[in-house]
């Protein structure tokens, strides 16, 4: 897209999904999460209780949050490109992305800087869970 995405993280070129595994014992499960699957809409709506927290543990765990959604959302914007490469297997990859970036510019779909490096990454390892 032209324009900045205003909560542009940098994060590498990582794709390797949280896992429960990596949560800290003892966590409390947030469950203010709302999604629409026929209008492909979401919001957070926080809970008492997550509001009655310091400010500063809010920011910290906001930013935790934003981290690992970016990371799952970067891995769909990958594998979003690599279905619309298959799609048309004749065209050259060049091609492919200057198509694919035009979709994501109609469509609103913010596109990391370093796409191209993720999907090296993920042709490279086969799999993008273990890109990163």
């Amino acid at each position: 897209m032209s324009s900045a995405f205003p909560y542009e993280i940098d994060f590498g070129t990582t794709l390797k999904l949280p896992t429960r595994g990596e949560v800290a014992p003892g966590s409390r499960r947030l469950t203010d999460c709302y999604v629409s699957e026929d209008f492909g809409e979401a919001a957070f709506v926080p809970s008492k209780w997550f509001l009655s927290l310091d400010p500063l543990l809010r920011i910290d765990v906001l930013q935790d949050l934003i981290h690992d959604l970016e990371i799952v959302r970067r891995r769909a914007v990958v594998e979003y490109a690599q279905g619309f490469s298959k799609a048309r297997p004749l065209v050259s990859s060049s091609d492919h992305l200057r198509a694919f970036r035009k979709v994501c510019d109609q469509t609103g779909i913010h596109i990391p800087p370093n796409l191209e490096a993720l999907l090296v990454l993920c042709e490279r390892f086969k799999d993008g869970t273990n890109a990163g």
